[in-house]
């Protein structure tokens, strides 16, 4: 009796419901793509920022920038377009040196008051380096102004195996705003000569 329940016939009704699934679920699959994921990891994130900073770099890219007059103050760059947190602005270019080139181009510069020194020290690496922009060259990062509170941070991107120096914008930046960055510099000797790094 038990064995009989078992084996008992398909019914016309359950076979055609089986088939219509089966026949569904076929269709389903022709008609509809499979939907993949476009997400991406952290990791693959931070690579693709890596290499938009390198192009921009290398392409020496300086878009929604320009200079302008500043009473007390001196020539400045601002925004002449929106900046979202976190996207390149320009590059703080100049030539690379070390830290002893840098000290004696310092002692030369100090000499003529017509000449302004427009040194950035940073580290990489664990290593001390300078990039020097003081000679006039048409770059723009090198006449952003300084303020501690400032709407840009500084980035080293190793670009062909050298650092160089990335300006982001800190937050968002609206067209119209002057771009600023902390030069860092609290020494007791700049504060002395140069006391609106304090501000």
């Amino acid at each position: 009796m038990v064995r009989a329940l078992f084996k008992q016939k398909p019914n016309r009704r359950n076979t055609l419901h089986r088939k219509t699934l089966e026949n569904l679920n076929h269709k389903v699959t022709e008609y509809f793509s499979v939907r993949k994921s476009d997400r991406r990891t952290k990791r693959e994130l931070q690579e693709e920022k890596r290499l938009l900073l390198e192009y921009a770099l290398k392409k020496g890219i300086e878009e929604g920038l320009e200079v302008r007059y500043i009473n007390g103050k001196g020539r400045g760059v601002f925004a002449s377009k929106n900046f979202l947190r976190g996207e390149f602005v320009v590059e703080y270019s100049g030539e690379l040196i070390d830290v002893n080139e840098a000290s004696r181009r310092e002692k030369v510069y100090e000499e003529d008051e017509s000449t302004g020194c427009y040194m950035y020290y940073f580290k990489h690496n664990e290593q001390q380096y300078c990039v020097d922009a003081t000679a006039e060259s048409g770059k723009l990062g090198r006449l952003i102004n300084h303020s501690r509170n400032g709407n840009l941070v500084t980035r080293t991107v190793l670009v062909d195996g050298k650092p160089r120096l990335a300006l982001l914008a800190r937050a968002d930046i609206r067209e119209g705003e002057e771009l600023l960055y902390d030069y860092g510099d609290r020494s007791k000797e700049a504060l002395e000569h140069h006391p609106w790094l304090a501000l």
